[in-house]
C-alpha cells in the first residue's frame, strides 16, 4: 500500500519536474528525495512501532495528555482530508482534460469516494488485498510506459549534467519530500499489522522501491519531451506518453498511466479514509470507525470539489512555498514534540528504576 501511494506522485504531476528548477537533472533530484522520505518514515514509524499496539491518535494521548493529544490527533487527520481532496481532485482534472471533457468533476470524485467508502467500510484487510492485486498490474502498466518512451527517448535532452550546480537539484526534490508525509498513514497502520517490529523495514523498502519508479518516469519523462516542456507542463509523464506512436496501430499508450494512476488513487484514497476513520473514532471514544464512513465521505467529497476552482490554483497546493509550511506545523512539529515526550518520559522512567 505503500509503495502505491508513494510511486502515485510519480504519475500524477511529477513534482520534481513542475515544482523547481531541476530541468534535466530531474533524475538527481529523484535520487535525493530518496534520503529526505527514509528520514519522514523514521520520524513517523521509528516512534510507532516504541508503540506496536496503539495507533498515533491513542499514543498522542498518553504521551501529551489528552487535550493537547487531540489537538495533534486533530491536525493528521485533518492531513488525511487534504491529501485524500488533492489527490482525488487531480485525478479528476487528467481524466476531464484528458479523456472525457464533458463529465462534471463531482461524478468523478463521487465514483472515487464511493468505492474508497466500500474498501474502507470491509476493512484495512480488504484494502492490503486489493493492493496484493494492483500492484502487479500497477508495476506492469507503468514499465510498459517507460518502455513505450524509448521509441522517442532523446539522451540528449538529459544533457549537460550537473551544469548549473546543486540548488537546482535541492529546489526540484523539495515537494516530492515533502509529499512522503503521506506516510503519516503507517502510524496508523502499525497496529494492523501480523509483525510491527517490521513494519519500519517494510516502510523504508516501499520508499527505496518507489524512489526507482520515480527517477525512471523522471529521466523518461524529460528524455522524450526536452526539460523545458516538461517543467511548463501539468501533466508531464502523461504529455509524454501521448507523444509517443509506437505504431499506426499501437497509440494513446497514456492510457496506461491513467489506469495504473487509477489504480493508486484507490488505494491511496481508501487508505486515507480509513485513516481517518478509524482516527476520528478513537478521538471521539467510538467503538466502531465504520458509522463515521459516510458522514466523512460526504465532508471530503464536498472539500474536494469546493476547495479548489481551476486546476492552475489547485496545482499551486505543491509549490514548496506552500506544501512545505503546511507539511512542517501540519506533521513534522507534532512528532517533534511527541519524540520529546517520550523521550522524557524515558529518562523519567529509566531515573525512577535507578
Amino acid at each position: 500500500m505503500l509503495f502505491i501511494i508513494r510511486s502515485t506522485v510519480s504519475i500524477a504531476t511529477l513534482p520534481v519536474l513542475t515544482t523547481g528548477e531541476a530541468a534535466q537533472d530531474a533524475w538527481a533530484s529523484s535520487l535525493l528525495v530518496v534520503p529526505g522520505t527514509v528520514l519522514i518514515v523514521l520520524l513517523v514509524g521509528g516512534l510507532g512501532i516504541k508503540f506496536k499496539e496503539m495507533t498515533v491518535v491513542e499514543y498522542s494521548a498518553e504521551l501529551l495528555g489528552r487535550p493537547l493529544g487531540a489537538v495533534v490527533s486533530s491536525l493528521f487527520l485533518l492531513v488525511f482530508l487534504h491529501f485524500a481532496a488533492t489527490d482525488i481532485r487531480v485525478y479528476a482534472e487528467v481524466l476531464i482534460s484528458g479523456f472525457t471533457p464533458k463529465t462534471p468533476i463531482p461524478f468523478i470524485v463521487g465514483i472515487v469516494i464511493a468505492l474508497a467508502v466500500i474498501a474502507s467500510q470491509l476493512g484495512i484487510e480488504t484494502i492490503g488485498r486489493m493492493a496484493d492485486v494492483l500492484t502487479p498490474l500497477f508495476v506492469l502498466f507503468i514499465a510498459l510506459g517507460i518502455l513505450g518512451c524509448l521509441v522517442t527517448f532523446d539522451i540528449q535532452h538529459l544533457e549537460p549534467v550537473l551544469s548549473r550546480g546543486s540548488m537546482p537539484i535541492i529546489s526540484g526534490a523539495l515537494t516530492p519530500t515533502a509529499l512522503g508525509a503521506k506516510y503519516l498513514t503507517l502510524a496508523m497502520l502499525i497496529p494492523n499489522t501480523t509483525k510491527p517490529s517490521k513494519a519500519l523495514t517494510y516502510a523504508v523498502v516501499s520508499v527505496l522501491l518507489s524512489g526507482v519508479v520515480l527517477i525512471a518516469v523522471a529521466t523518461s519523462t524529460v528524455a522524450v519531451l526536452g526539460a523545458d516542456l516538461s517543467r511548463n507542463t501539468v501533466f508531464p509523464f502523461f504529455k509524454a506518453l501521448r507523444s509517443v506512436r509506437i505504431t499506426q496501430l499501437i497509440q494513446r499508450i497514456e492510457a496506461l498511466a491513467v489506469i495504473s494512476w487509477g489504480y493508486g488513487v484507490f488505494i491511496d484514497v481508501s487508505l486515507l479514509l480509513y485513516s481517518g476513520a478509524k482516527g476520528l473514532s478513537q478521538l471521539l471514544g467510538l467503538d466502531d470507525y465504520r458509522v463515521l464512513l459516510l458522514p466523512l465521505a460526504v465532508i471530503w467529497g464536498f472539500y474536494t470539489v469546493e476547495s479548489h476552482d481551476t486546476l492552475l490554483e489547485l496545482m499551486h497546493v505543491y509549490r514548496p512555498s506552500t506544501l512545505i509550511p503546511f507539511v512542517t506545523v501540519m506533521v513534522f512539529v507534532p512528532y517533534i514534540v511527541l519524540w520529546i515526550a517520550y523521550l522524557i518520559r524515558v529518562r523519567r522512567s529509566h531515573g525512577e528504576s535507578g
